[in-house]
């Protein structure tokens, strides 16, 4: 009798093993590929579909974009976003473009990334990050919506998207982690 309930569960065990790992609505996706439809992508296009680098389909809803770059079918794009109801959904809060290159007066600085908790909240716009690195690092949320200021807490962790300025870090994006 061991032996047979033994069995059943080695053999149950083997079908959780080749199960695909599964996302839920709303998770955070981040998504590179390349541009199917429409043949122009510009600031007038709400949908998109997009190629992954994995080969999956990917309908893309573009209304939360505020800066849509001017794209032909078949350019290379990144896009950070969430899932939509269905695993193939997205919907997109910022596309890059690798093949976009920045105006002849515009600075290259690389974008970077920052994960900590936050120890401080100074306004509206100053945030004192503790990087897990064990650095501290006060960051300005200009390019953060005052609803989502609003959401930060001392404590929360995240990850902060921006460029370092002279005196401190400029953020494009935040991610706060949920419980």
């Amino acid at each position: 009798m061991r032996s047979l309930v033994a069995f059943l569960v080695l053999t149950a065990a083997q079908g959780f093993l080749w199960a695909p790992a599964v996302a839920a609505p709303n998770d955070f996706r981040f998504v590179s590929g390349t541009l199917l439809h429409p043949a122009t992508l510009g600031s007038d296009v709400t949908v998109a579909v997009l190629k992954s680098d994995e080969g999956i389909i990917y309908y893309v809803d573009l209304r939360a974009v505020s800066d849509v770059p001017t794209l032909q079918r078949g350019a290379t794009l990144t896009l950070v976003g969430f899932e939509g109801p269905h695993p193939e959904q997205l919907a997109a809060q910022v596309i890059y473009s690798p093949d976009l290159t920045p105006a002849t007066d515009a600075p290259s600085v690389r974008s970077e990334r920052i994960h900590g908790r936050i120890e401080s909240l100074a306004g509206d716009m100053v945030v004192l990050v503790r990087a897990t690195h064990g650095n501290e690092v006060t960051i300005l949320l200009r390019g953060v919506s005052s609803a989502t200021r609003g959401l930060l807490q001392l404590g929360d962790e995240v990850t902060v998207f921006g460029r370092p300025g002279d005196t401190d870090f400029v953020v494009t994006g935040i991610i706060q982690s949920q419980d």
